[in-house]
């Protein structure tokens, strides 16, 4: 993709992520503010623009903040990602200089042959796709993901946001559960929901916590043709790091021509005064001995 195709992706997903993390305060947003629409002093004291406000402020609040989120954590994973491909352009171009010399010291005698016998493009590429295997990802075959893929990268990703959405309606359930026992009063039934729901979401995040672990020690899914694209955007890298180095050098070339001709000029220069002080000091010297004659 592109700079600007790249720039568009980004933008969709932090507007995504912003438009169902709103979505999902306005319910409790709207909820509180109908609540409190029962209490006469609550309706005497505020207008119907205050209680707009009431209600879809929160939900603007969490999506500008969500998307702005989203947004700094999707730039640093892409400067993550360029980071190691650029290491692993490095190494790779490393490693296979290394392997040239290692044939040509094996194999002597018939060094050339060794090396003209290892396919650079080949074995580079090859490099390259063993890195994108080894950088902590799990390359599944095809072009898309399956469901429970996805469940599980978004669930690596957003442990807090899954353990919101399963303990909030588990602690409702609770509660319901105890709202219909007509002999408890109110705080036996918050209580008892509050105990309920504290080892509720306790053994959830023992769960969902044992999954990430596990997640990040075997790394997210990928698509191969994501691993595709991986290995393609390093071997453009390393065409124009090739591409540099070879500019650097013709202008290095050229420098050190400028500076030989430079050099080779001052020579010349300097031979041509000491032969016209050496041509001032013979007709000095003669001049001098005429005189000395004449006298």
């Amino acid at each position: 993709m592109t700079t600007s195709q790249k720039a568009e992706v980004v933008s969709a997903r932090a507007f995504r992520e912003g438009c169902f993390n709103g979505a999902i305060a306005f319910i409790p947003s709207y909820g509180a503010v109908w609540a409190a629409m029962k209490n006469a002093k609550f309706l005497k004291s505020t207008n119907w623009q205050s209680r707009t406000a009431l209600v879809i402020m929160p939900p603007l609040f969490t999506f500008a903040f969500t998307a702005e989120s989203t947004l700094g954590k999707i730039n640093r994973e892409m400067a993550s990602e360029r980071d190691h491909i650029r290491d692993t352009t490095e190494w790779a171009e490393k490693k296979h200089a290394q392997d040239v010399r290692k044939l040509a010291a094996q194999f002597s005698d018939d060094g050339k042959k060794a090396v003209e016998k290892l396919n650079t493009e080949v074995e580079i590429i090859n490099l390259y796709r063993q890195s994108v295997e080894n950088s902590g990802v799990r390359v599944i075959p095809g072009d898309t993901l399956g469901i429970h893929h996805r469940i599980a990268n978004f669930w690596q990703e957003n442990p807090l946001k899954v353990l919101g959405a399963m303990a909030a309606p588990a602690i409702a359930y609770i509660f319901y559960g105890r709202n219909n026992q007509q002999h408890l009063q109110l705080q036996m039934k918050v209580m008892q929901t509050r105990v309920l729901g504290q080892g509720t979401v306790l053994i959830m995040l023992i769960t969902l916590m044992g999954f990430k672990q596990y997640m990040d020690t075997n790394g997210k899914f990928i698509t191969q043709a994501d691993a595709n694209s991986r290995v393609e955007e390093m071997r453009i890298v390393r065409e124009g790091l090739l591409e540099r180095l070879n500019v650097q050098k013709a202008q290095k070339v050229m420098m050190d021509a400028r500076i030989r001709r430079a050099q080779e000029s001052d020579v010349a220069k300097n031979v041509d005064t000491k032969k016209k002080k050496n041509k001032k000091k013979n007709k000095e010297a003669l001049s001098q001995k005429l005189e000395s004659h004449a006298v």
